[in-house]
């Protein structure tokens, strides 16, 4: 049986296919992105301070673009396109 760390945010019947955590993983995950997030920000900072404007726009670009394309692809791989948060919320379904 697969654990699935996201699930649907809305039914599926909904055009909407976003994703949400639903299991502690996939709260680690999105806390790694917002950390990644956050560094990428740091990183462009020390470049701006330095008067590298460029190098700190595309390092940025390069670490965000990164976590983007790296929390996109766990949350694909590990989510239930199936059912939504709310069916885990009432204790149907386990993650």
């Amino acid at each position: 049986m697969t654990e699935y760390w996201f699930a649907r945010r809305f039914p599926l019947r909904s055009m909407r296919s976003g994703l949400a955590p639903v299991h502690w993983k996939g709260w680690l995950v999105a806390l790694g992105f917002v950390l990644a997030l956050g560094l990428a920000g740091a990183v462009f900072w020390w470049f701006v301070s330095s008067g590298q404007m460029m190098k700190g726009v595309l390092s940025f670009a390069g670490l965000a673009g990164v976590a983007v394309l790296g929390f996109i692809r766990v949350a694909h791989k590990r989510g239930d396109h199936i059912n939504c948060v709310a069916d885990y919320h009432k204790g149907q379904l386990r993650a």
